[in-house]
This record gives C-alpha cells, sequence and structure tokens, in this order.
C-alpha cells in the first residue's frame, strides 16, 4: 500500500464494454496507470489491454462503495463511467463523488436523462455527462449534407463553413490543423458565414430610403422563392389571379373612378354579386344601356370568387378537422431541393434535422411511434418508413441517414434504398462496430459511422475536465469541438491565438470576451487570451492532453533582420516597439538588434513572423524568413 501511494494518480474505467475499451486503447498513449472495473469478466478485443490490466480489474457493483474503494477510486484523478445503463452511471457517480470530492468524473447518459445531467452538472462540479449519440450529429450532419451545401458547424450561435480552398480575403478564413492528412488531400479552411445587418440599425451612409428599399427587393426575393416552390398550376392559378385582379380595376374604374374599380373588383373576387353590380348600375339611367359585356364580366368575376371563397372555407374546415380528430394528409412541396430522409434517431435525428434545415434544406424523418405531420417548417415526419417512401414515390432523394441503434436493421435498409436512389448518399450508424471504414467500402461506397470511434475521443477529453460540444470527422481524424473557460491558473492565460495552435496543434473557432456580447470568429494570430475568455477550439485527444501537461511545441521561425541607413529616432524607436510586441518581450531586450548589422531574432510562429515582416518593412527594416 505504501508504494502503490506513491505511484501516479490513476485513471478508472468502469464498465469495459466496447466504449470502455476503446477510451482505455486511447489511454495507453497518455502513459498513466489505467484501473478497471466490471461486473463480469470483459469479453477482450485487445490483448494489450487485457495484459495490461491484468493486475488492476475489479469485479463487482460500480454502485458498491468496497468495490470502488478496491480499484482505487478514492485516489483517482478521473473516473470513467461507461456502462450501458444510464441509471447505473449516475448512481454510481455520485458514490464516487463521496469517496473522491477531486476527481474528474465522466457519465455515459442518454438523451432520455438529459435533465438530470444537465441538474448534476450544475450541482456537482467536476462532473461532465456525455450522451455519445448526440456528440455524433455534426459529423453525421456532414456526411449527409447534399453535394450543393458546404459542410459546417455550428458554435456561439453562428455557423462556420468548411471549403477546400482559400476564397476572398485570408484575414477571414483559417486553414484547420489536421494531425494526420491523407497523402494528396486538399487543406480545409474555415471561413465565418456572412450575418446581416440588425433591423434597428443603420449602416454608415444608409437612410431610411435606402431601408425601404431594401425590405422592397427582400420582400420580391421572398415572393419569387415562394412562387418557385410552388408547382406549374399553382404558379398559373396566381397568376391568373393577379391578372383579374388589375383587369376588373382598370375596367370597373371607367364608370365610377379607380376607387369604385377597386372596390367593386374585390367584392366581385369575394363571391358577392348584387351589391357591386348595384354600385355600378347607379350611375346608369336605363337597363338599356347596360352593356353585355358588363354583364358577363361581372358573373365572371362573381363566379371566380365563389371558387376562391370555397377553397379557402374547405382549407379552414380541413386545418380544424385535422386539428380536432389529429387527421393529417402528409404531403411533401414538389419543387425545392432534393430531401434527406432520415430513419429512426428521435433525438439524435432531430438535431440532424434541425441543422440541415438551417441550410434551407428539406428533411423527411421516419420515427415509429412518433406524431405524423411537420412539427417544424420544412421537416416532415412519418410514423412508418412505407408511407415516407410513398410521399417519395419519383422524386430523387440527396441522401438517407440510418440512425438506428440495430446494425442489421440499419443495414438492410441501407441495401435496400441504395437499390431504390442509387446516386443518393447512404450514411449509416453502427454503434459498437469498430471497423467502420472498411465496412463501408465493403459495402459499396456507404459511409458507416461509429459512435465508440467518434466518442471514445470525447470521453477521454472529459476526462481531462475539459468540455466537449462535438466531434468533427475529417480525412479520417476525430477533431472535437471544446470549448476552455479561462481562469488565472490556466496555463493558456498569456498565450496569443498563434502561439496556442503552433504550439499545441489546436485550432481557434470562436472566441467569447466577457465585456463583449458578440463572440469573435475566427480569432486573429496577435490575439493575446486572458482570464474570462471563452475560446472553442478544434483539437484531437492528443492535443488537449498536451495543453493539460502544459508541453507546447517551439516556435520554429526566426528573422534575419537588418536596420538600413540612419533613421530618425522615431522610426527606430517604433521597429523597437513592433519587435518588443510581435517577439513578447520588453523593448530594452531588442534595442541591440536595430544597431544596423544584421541579426537573427528569437523564435517565433510563422502567422506572427509574417505580421513582423510586413510591420518592419513599412519602417525601413530589411527582414527575411529563415525556418529553425
Amino acid at each position: 500500500m505504501p508504494a502503490d501511494r506513491l505511484s501516479p494518480a490513476p485513471v478508472l474505467v468502469c464498465g469495459l464494454g466496447s466504449l470502455g475499451q476503446a477510451c482505455l486503447q486511447r489511454l495507453l498513449a497518455f502513459d498513466l496507470p489505467l484501473h478497471g472495473v466490471d461486473l463480469r469478466h470483459p469479453n477482450w478485443r485487445d490483448p494489450e489491454l487485457e495484459s495490461r490490466l491484468a493486475g488492476t480489474l475489479t469485479h463487482g457493483d460500480m454502485r458498491l462503495a468496497h468495490v470502488l474503494r478496491q480499484a482505487g477510486a478514492e485516489r483517482a484523478v478521473a473516473v470513467l463511467l461507461l456502462s450501458a445503463d444510464s441509471t447505473i452511471n449516475f448512481e454510481a457517480a455520485l458514490q464516487v463523488r463521496l469517496l473522491n470530492p477531486t476527481a474528474e468524473i465522466v457519465v455515459r447518459s442518454t438523451s432520455r436523462l438529459a435533465d438530470l445531467g444537465a441538474l448534476l452538472e450544475l450541482r456537482l462540479p467536476g462532473v461532465a455527462v456525455v450522451d455519445p449519440i448526440l456528440l455524433c450529429a455534426d459529423a453525421i450532419t456532414t456526411a449527409l449534407r447534399p453535394e450543393s451545401m458546404l459542410a459546417s458547424l455550428e458554435v456561439d450561435g453562428q455557423i462556420i463553413q468548411l471549403i477546400e480552398s482559400p476564397v476572398q480575403e485570408l484575414r477571414n478564413q483559417k486553414q484547420i490543423r489536421l494531425p494526420e492528412s491523407p497523402s494528396g488531400s486538399p487543406p480545409i479552411w474555415l471561413t465565418a458565414r456572412s450575418t446581416s445587418l440588425p433591423k434597428g440599425v443603420l449602416a454608415p451612409g444608409q437612410t431610411r430610403r435606402h431601408r425601404a428599399l431594401a425590405w422592397l427587393r427582400s420582400t420580391v426575393k421572398q415572393l419569387r422563392a415562394w412562387l418557385r416552390a410552388r408547382s406549374r398550376l399553382q404558379q398559373s392559378a396566381f397568376v391568373a389571379l393577379m391578372l383579374l385582379a388589375l383587369v376588373g380595376v382598370r375596367i370597373f374604374s371607367r364608370i365610377g373612378g379607380w376607387k369604385q374599380g377597386v372596390f367593386v373588383t374585390l367584392a366581385l373576387l369575394k363571391g358577392e354579386y348584387v351589391d357591386p353590380v348595384n354600385l355600378l348600375l347607379s350611375d346608369i339611367t336605363g337597363m338599356e344601356e347596360v352593356s353585355g359585356w358588363l354583364i358577363g364580366g361581372t358573373l365572371l368575376y362573381s363566379l371566380v370568387g365563389t371558387l376562391l371563397t370555397s377553397a379557402l372555407v374547405a382549407v379552414i374546415l380541413e386545418r380544424l378537422l385535422r386539428e380536432r380528430l389529429g387527421a393529417e394528409r402528409i404531403r411533401l412541396p414538389r419543387r425545392g431541393p432534393a430531401p434527406v430522409l432520415l430513419v429512426e434517431g428521435s433525438a439524435l435525428a432531430q438535431r440532424i434535422a434541425q441543422r440541415l434545415r438551417r441550410h434551407q434544406q428539406l428533411v423527411v424523418r421516419v420515427e415509429s411511434g412518433g406524431s405524423e405531420g411537420s412539427q417544424d417548417k420544412g421537416i416532415v415526419q412519418f410514423g412508418q418508413l412505407e408511407e415516407a417512401l410513398q410521399a417519395l414515390e419519383g422524386r430523387p432523394v440527396s441522401a438517407v441517414g440510418l440512425l438506428s441503434t440495430d446494425l442489421l436493421a440499419n443495414l438492410e435498409t441501407a441495401m435496400a434504398l441504395q437499390q431504390r436512389w442509387p446516386e443518393a448518399g447512404v450514411a449509416m450508424l453502427a454503434h459498437d462496430f469498430g471497423a467502420a471504414e472498411p465496412l463501408g467500402e465493403l459495402l459499396g461506397g456507404l459511409a458507416v459511422i461509429s459512435t465508440v470511434d467518434l466518442v471514445a475521443d470525447a470521453v477521454v477529453a472529459a476526462a481531462f475536465g475539459e468540455r466537449v460540444e462535438g466531434v468533427l470527422q475529417l480525412q479520417g481524424s476525430h477533431l472535437l469541438i471544446v470549448r476552455y473557460r479561462l481562469e488565472d491558473r490556466d496555463n493558456l492565460c498569456g498565450l496569443n491565438i498563434s502561439r496556442l495552435e503552433n504550439g499545441y496543434g489546436v485550432t481557434g473557432v470562436s472566441l467569447q470576451r466577457p465585456r463583449y456580447h458578440d463572440p469573435i470568429l475566427l480569432p486573429p494570430p496577435d490575439l493575446v487570451l486572458a482570464a474570462g475568455d471563452q475560446l472553442v477550439v478544434l483539437a484531437t485527444a492528443a492535443n488537449l492532453r498536451n495543453i493539460e501537461l502544459g508541453h507546447p511545441l517551439p516556435p520554429s521561425y526566426r528573422l534575419r533582420i537588418k536596420l538600413q541607413g540612419t533613421p530618425w529616432p522615431e522610426r527606430r524607436f517604433q521597429a523597437q516597439q513592433s519587435l518588443a510586441r510581435w517577439i513578447g518581450c520588453l523593448p530594452g531586450e531588442v534595442a541591440h538588434l536595430l544597431d544596423g548589422e544584421e541579426h537573427l531574432t528569437a523564435p517565433v510562429d510563422r502567422e506572427i513572423a509574417d505580421l513582423l515582416v510586413e510591420d518592419l518593412r513599412r519602417q525601413g527594416v530589411e527582414s527575411s524568413l529563415e525556418h529553425v
């Protein structure tokens, strides 16, 4: 026991199923003592794990205090509760917190216990509740997106798009740092989606007249979009109605002026006949003066108005009966983009559908036991797959997502739907299947997404105290969307964004500062982090471990500089200030670099070096970049 007490604090994994073993495999690279708890002997998938935990595996119920003590929970740095039963995990989390007040606790949960998980995180610091299914929403959405829609991720209420080549200004874009990119794979860039001007604020030089014209253009654009989404018969009926209204106003205004023409036209199109005709006849002395065209025209307009009124009443009655009796005939828009079909998935499917809808993508959901109809605009739900297939008869589908927990059911449905829509992309969820990519290639190019592979990295990151908000799968790498809340004791305080990204291999996505309401998307390289900031990054679990240990890679560039001639003291002072600012030191420490001779600066990162070169050239200092 004394020797055990002096050894490093272990990481305890309770529940050694597929997810627990996947987490253990990732923890092997961190050179930490590993302990395990399971009710019975695990079915090991890796002999190395079996040998590694041969002397530290405890058999028993993770909810019992004596089992946790025997497994070393009292002094563990982190405890992962990964049983398939979320109720057991929550009960064990309370017992672990009683035994160890400081350990990081990761609890595997489901969407059914989301409210309980949120309350537990609020009341017990150091507890992270992870839903493996919902964490995969970003990766599955990226796999299901149509070719016309750019891949994206959502951070702080903003949409960040992913592109394969930079466009416009590089200042508004940032390249993602991928640890392992296949040979020949193009780099992937982040670009912030442009946002519209708030309605309550006028831009510089903008007047109320500009605002009115902009509103008019927007209204016309929305009307055109609405017409494109209608069928040809509906478009023809709308155009005919508009022509009838214009022609009627022009004809009926000849007798009593344009106001009377508008009144008579609208009254006839509402289905009335006697009153508007009497108004027209009030200016005519005898019936012999009444034209036959006038009688026929008013009768035609009244007939059209009667049909319109009857159609409106039929729609109202259908809505009332549908709300009262629950009967609804589901119809899909005949025009617009090809829909995405989601089969099962419950809360995961709803989250994916909402993200696709933000890109104006039509989504058709199939959920057994769920309510049918359209709960959200652009999301149509069916209770059975056969009903959805009937509604989609003769229509193309851009992508199909099979999100059931049953691997064989997903596989059977995938092959059947692939024959129906051979051009559609098919993504299939495989919860506990490790070799997801080889399985997809074997089945003819299906996108097989393993929740175990995706979520294991997120669970390991949560064990280190990080808040993981999602997982992306890019070019074979799993990137975690991690939010840092910086405090005074954090080793990231005082670093600029360039040092963070180059030193630890992460990509800064969004920075939220305490005094500012809007986040800073794709923060610039020279921005310095401070306590109170909230920083969202894309990183791997290994990157997060390096941040925790404080082991950054050193800068790899130097500047060879030489001051030309004899500058004015003011310019020399400005150059000295620039060097001190970008290198990160006091101005007096770089004074010797400006004596007119060639010198090498201290190592800096590439982004900082490029900015420093541009700054020094404006001040008459010759500089060039050299790799260390």
